[in-house]
């Protein structure tokens, strides 16, 4: 039962995270990374997702399809995929690169439509914001359920235009892109890049 529990939150708040850290990007000026713009940014965008996931009038296939939307917007997924591949990135191709982007977008998209239907209506709550670096700040957050609340951080950086962009997302310490890195990385040391091109490829012939 707590195993099952524990499962189930961790399902949860990747989901949820998985959406925010997608659909987290804000266009601002400002010379400086921000604690409080990246707390704005975070706040923001999480009460937008919130209020999709929470809207009883629409199907699972609406929502997701809401999600999307927002999703195709100013938002750089390519970012988040480049800094998951890592130093693979780097020995890559021009077209395995390409073929790379858009099937991981598609990856990514399906990884958030699979999490909507064991979304309960939790709400979160920010509890801290601080710089991290010459790029980068850190929100720290509470995902609010029936259970224990579960810690998630943001970490937010700013790009060479000064926009600000999520580009991970830590669930109870663990990193969602190392996480990713990792089991990318592990099929990729098995198989070679197009090993991973290959599987990505089949998780998306199963989905269609």
């Amino acid at each position: 039962m707590l195993g099952d529990t524990l499962g189930r939150r961790r399902l949860l708040g990747g989901g949820l995270g998985l959406a925010l850290l997608a659909l987290v990007s804000w266009q601002g000026v400002r010379a400086e990374p921000s604690a409080d713009a990246a707390r704005t940014l975070i706040e923001t965008v999480g009460q937008e997702v919130l209020d999709v996931l929470r809207d009883a009038s629409l199907s699972d296939q609406q929502k997701f399809d809401q999600l999307v939307a927002l999703l195709n917007g100013p938002i750089d997924l390519d970012l988040v995929a480049r800094l998951i591949l890592g130093r693979h990135w780097r020995t890559a191709n021009e077209a395995q690169r390409a073929e790379y982007l858009e099937l991981f977008r598609a990856f990514a998209l399906h990884t958030l439509a699979s999490r909507l239907d064991v979304y309960g209506g939790q709400d979160f709550e920010i509890t801290g914001a601080k710089v991290v670096g010459r790029q980068d700040a850190l929100v720290s957050t509470r995902i609010l359920s029936e259970g224990p609340p579960l810690a998630v951080d943001w970490r937010v950086r700013e790009l060479d235009d000064r926009s600000l962009v999520a580009i991970d997302v830590i669930v109870e310490g663990v990193s969602l892109i190392v996480t990713q890195r990792s089991e990318f990385g592990a099929v990729i040391e098995r198989q070679g890049l197009d090993g991973l091109l290959a599987e990505l490829r089949r998780r998306a012939e199963i989905r269609a």
